[in-house]
């Protein structure tokens, strides 16, 4: 539940925006067509505007947080040593963990990609090694 949370609370600024922008457009047009007697027009389009832009910037900092810590993960990865992987190479048993272009938990392969970047090497999954048209290191 709470690995990967700058994913999910990206997902939950985008929901909050549409709920927001369409809960603002509802209550403008219920205010002046339910309402007895009806308010006027200008009021009614001030509100829903209004909720709109207020939904808008809310889901920002949502979304802010959420990227900020996706963007975290992603240096930590990067900055804390991995463990030594050759010792299960040695005993030809697979070598399992977090795909570094899709992020997905495997089997992984020691693939060489050469693209339009240059060459690279990464550990990758069955999916990206195909995808990417990969070659075994």
């Amino acid at each position: 539940m709470y690995k990967h949370i700058g994913k999910k609370l990206k997902i939950l600024a985008e929901i909050w925006c549409l709920l927001g922008v369409l809960g603002s457009i509802a209550a403008g047009v219920l205010l002046y067509v339910v309402k007895k007697p009806p308010m006027e027009l200008q009021y009614c389009i001030a509100i829903a505007v209004g909720g709109i832009v207020l939904a808008i910037l809310s889901s920002w900092g949502f979304y802010a947080i959420g990227d900020i810590h996706t963007k975290l993960e992603r240096l930590e990865d990067k900055l804390i040593p991995k463990p030594n992987y050759m010792s299960y190479l040695e005993e030809n048993q697979p070598l399992r963990g977090q795909c570094e272009i899709c992020g997905k938990t495997t089997d992984l392969i020691n693939a060489k990609i050469v693209d339009s970047l240059g060459t690279r090497y990464r550990k990758v999954c069955r999916d990206c090694f195909t995808a990417n048209g990969c070659e075994e290191k």
